[in-house]
């Protein structure tokens, strides 16, 4: 047996690093509901398209992501997940240039006060923070698979911590708190399925909650100010809070059945900012109303609780661990995208998954949805 073989376990013969019988072992409940996600954002990015301050018809571009990304999901599900995993080191490494080429002024490109985008032809921008936190995902899953029940002990355990700030701290550097902040859940959530104990974890959350004031220090007056405005609304300055304020007003004015598909008032009368972005649930909210706003979060829940239900029939844990993985950085997006539309959290500016109009996102998104599949087709592999 080789050394290849011995490190991914590749003992039985069944299972091969590419199978294209795994196209047939799909969840389709899971496929279901990608699909019916994405084509809820495709459909409300071209009510956006249709007004006076269209992007650029993104919902024909949006269109074209998800058949790259359905693509791209699909080549995953036929590699072994194993061959991932052992990969995860050369993921983290090649991530780590990424972010580090971005800071520099001759490669990377500021927008919107942070340097997170190489520019890779024309038009054609490339984010790597996003891609990040899938090899962030294949990293963690490959060391705490190789460590197993030691990440009971402390120096295991807080390794893992250490190997998440590797990419975390290029993450900041670019003043991109919003990715950083997505990956915070993540390390968490896969070491509690690695089995750490939780008097680890209370000791980590104590030192994180203790250094908040010094964090808050480092952050730019913007994000100063958007953080001032949500927690002192009556001091705020008023372009700090103009954007959650026409959220809500497009939130409210859709009441129970909204205004209609393409009478979206706060985004063609220009009211509201990023409206087919970090925004795009208010302009759901404001033409299909309370009702069409629940059904997309339900079917938001039902695709994580989903997920989640793939990771527990896995009975292996490295396949677990890229699930819950996977699952966190879209239950991350979703949950503070909302709350920042709804004004229960500062805005941080995070899209929200399958809905928000981008490339590196959702690329990001669709890999995270190859990745669970992939465990789900190989999952009796190893009962």
């Amino acid at each position: 047996m080789t050394a290849l073989e011995r490190d991914l376990n590749l003992i039985n013969g069944r299972v091969g690093i590419l199978d294209r019988g795994n196209l047939l072992r799909l969840d389709w409940i899971t496929v279901l509901l990608t699909v019916a996600l994405a084509g809820i954002g495709i459909g409300v990015l071209y009510s956006a398209s249709t007004g006076p301050v269209a992007v650029d018809y993104p919902h024909w571009k949006q269109a074209a992501r998800f058949l790259i990304g359905a693509v791209l999901a699909l080549m995953i599900v036929c590699i072994d997940y194993r061959v991932l995993i052992s990969m995860g080191p050369a993921f983290y490494v090649v991530s780590i240039i990424t972010l580090a080429a971005v800071l520099s002024p001759n490669i990377g490109t500021t927008v919107k006060g942070g340097q997170h985008w190489i520019i890779l032809f024309g038009p054609v921008r490339f984010q790597p923070s996003e891609l990040s936190k899938l090899a962030l995902v294949f990293m963690l899953a490959w060391y705490l698979d190789r460590v197993g029940p030691r990440v009971r002990s402390f120096p295991f355990f807080i390794l893992a911590f250490i190997v998440w700030g590797g990419i975390v701290g290029f993450v900041v550097a670019q003043k991109d708190i919003g990715t950083a902040i997505t990956m915070v859940p993540l390390v968490f959530a896969m070491l509690i399925v690695a089995g750490c104990k939780w008097r680890h974890i209370a000791i980590v959350v104590i030192a994180g909650l203790a250094a908040l004031p010094a964090a808050y220090s480092q952050l730019s007056e913007n994000q100063q100010s958007r953080l001032d405005s949500f927690f002192n609304p009556e001091k705020a300055d008023a372009a700090a809070s103009f954007q959650t304020l026409q959220a809500k007003i497009a939130i409210g004015s859709g009441q129970m059945w909204g205004k209609g598909f393409g009478n979206s008032s706060q985004t063609h009368l220009s009211y509201l900012p990023e409206f087919h972005t970090d925004f795009v649930f208010a302009l759901l909210a404001e033409e299909w109303g309370f009702v069409g706003a629940s059904t997309v979060i339900a079917l938001l829940c039902l695709f994580l609780m989903r997920s989640l239900t793939l990771a527990v029939s896995c009975s292996d844990l490295s396949g677990r661990l890229l699930v819950v993985g996977a699952v966190s950085i879209l239950a991350c997006h979703i949950l503070i995208n909302i709350a920042i539309t709804l004004n229960l959290m500062p805005v941080t500016g995070l899209p929200l998954p399958f809905l928000s109009y981008g490339g590196s996102f959702y690329l990001t998104v669709m890999m995270c949805v190859g990745t669970i599949l992939t465990v789900h087709a190989r999952r009796r592999f190893f009962d």
